[in-house]
């Protein structure tokens, strides 16, 4: 999935230093950073500066090893280091604490054997958690993870059309949800953020090269062409 090559092993603590690789997923490429895992005897101060670089955390458990326990120890990390999961901010976020989205992958997710203890460990979670149970060694709902990450970085992918061309849709710009056309006319090039006359959508909501105003929110896939 994204060629990298860290140690593997079915025993704890096997990384020791951050192995980066590119996950491609609908002609975008997403960085993720393999690092070692947040255990109070081994961390480093290092570590946490660059999590709050990220822009998600994925945070792997064991099904098989006191996941309930897992997940509380690492989050309680940090916490401490004054970092949030972005759904905890309504009831434990601080002032001056970084928040990030976060995703947890409930690793040894093997096969259906495996749907009971994943069911026990739903029922002793108090709130509700963004959950993905997987198997890194079976390969069960590995698929979903590429969803799963473009779901809760809430992106979106815009492609820019040049007048009486077609547009390129094997380089996609990406923009957060919520992108006006303004918006992306100025990750298109100041240029066009200055002298912006016009602009034409295609693709959602049933646009065709309708003209849109400069805060017209833009989706995923939408083609723009921009006039100035």
């Amino acid at each position: 999935y994204t060629n990298a090559d860290p140690e593997v092993a079915v025993y704890s603590f096997t990384t020791w230093q951050p192995t980066t690789g590119m996950l491609e997923f609908g002609n975008i490429q997403v960085q993720l950073i393999d690092t070692p895992a947040l255990d109070k005897e081994f961390l480093e101060p290092e570590l946490f500066q660059l999590i709050r670089t990220a822009d998600m955390i994925l945070l792997m458990i064991d099904l098989k090893a006191d996941p309930v326990k897992q997940l509380e120890d690492s989050v309680a990390s940090l916490m401490d280091h004054r970092i949030t999961p972005n759904h905890l901010k309504e009831t434990q976020h601080e002032p001056g604490s970084k928040l990030v989205p976060l995703l947890v992958l409930v690793n040894k997710y093997d096969d259906e054997g495996s749907d009971e203890d994943y069911e026990i460990f739903c029922q002793l979670l108090e709130g509700d958690w963004p959950l993905l149970p997987v198997s890194v060694e079976t390969g069960r709902n590995i698929d979903q993870l590429q969803n799963a990450i473009f779901d809760e970085l809430e992106i979106i992918r815009v492609y820019s059309k040049l007048p009486g061309k077609d547009a390129d849709l094997s380089s996609p710009f990406v923009a957060q949800q919520g992108c006006t056309v303004e918006e992306f006319a100025r990750k298109v090039h100041k240029d066009f953020y200055d002298n912006l006359k016009s602009a034409r959508v295609w693709g959602s909501s049933d646009f065709d090269g309708q003209m849109v105003s400069r805060d017209h929110i833009l989706h995923d896939g939408d083609v723009v062409e921009l006039k100035k």
